[in-house]
């Protein structure tokens, strides 16, 4: 499994063309190749801030997508006049369940360069209502001052019928004894991916190649179909 997450702060000034451009995306997902599912959580702190989860069978699905031209001139005008802020993280599952484990690690070592290379995403019942990531665990199976002292940072999402914690973690190590150490409960879900991207609006270093001159391209050739 693949994993994409994408973080944004929108102005309430824009929320309604953003609210547009959501809809748009999810009815071209629908039709992609290996895409399997995109929830979206608000943060309870900050109503202008959002976070996107979505879920691929593989990184060629991901690729398709990144490729298809109604998705990037949606991309190119969001991030042009939408969006204030926005992060995205991308990587492949790294699950305690999953393969490949010490592969990943290396991979994520060589393609980014930011420290929270693992990113461990608990999916909780709304009535755990702490903002607190450490709050999570389960004092039986660890020392909390231990787990901790390894996390890069942290935020707290609440969805239509699930709260979303995400933390990043400098190892695999690190992610997993966080992953182990979660007081679960019914109904709950835990995934750990390894980043392999992380960029954003400024920080552009760990974009795909050709990612804006892809986004750029889409628009003028909407612009020369309308002059046609």
């Amino acid at each position: 499994m693949f994993f994409i997450v994408f973080e944004s702060t929108t102005p309430s000034s824009k929320a309604a063309l953003a609210g547009e451009y959501y809809l748009q995306m999810q009815t071209l997902l629908q039709t992609q190749p290996g895409f399997i599912s995109e929830v979206p959580f608000a943060s309870p702190i900050h109503p202008d801030q959002t976070v996107l989860i979505a879920k691929w069978t593989d990184e060629t699905g991901v690729h398709i997508w990144r490729k298809q031209h109604d998705h990037l001139r949606i991309q190119y005008k969001a991030r042009h006049g939408i969006f204030e802020t926005y992060r995205l993280r991308v990587g492949p599952d790294s699950s305690s369940s999953s393969e490949g484990g010490e592969q990943e690690e290396g991979e994520a070592q060589n393609q980014t360069k930011h420290k929270g290379r693992f990113i461990v995403l608990y999916e909780g019942p709304t009535t755990t209502s702490t903002a607190n990531v450490t709050d999570l665990l389960d004092t039986a199976k660890g020392s909390v001052d231990d787990v901790a002292a390894e996390l890069v940072d942290a935020s707290v999402y609440q969805g239509e019928k699930s709260m979303l914690w995400i933390s990043s973690w400098p190892t695999k190590a690190a992610a997993s004894g966080f992953e182990n150490a979660i007081r679960r409960t019914e109904g709950d879900a835990v995934h750990v991916f390894c980043v392999k991207r992380d960029y954003g609006g400024i920080d552009r270093s760990e974009a795909p190649v050709g990612a804006d001159a892809d986004q750029a391209a889409s628009v003028a050739e909407d612009g020369k179909e309308v002059e046609g």
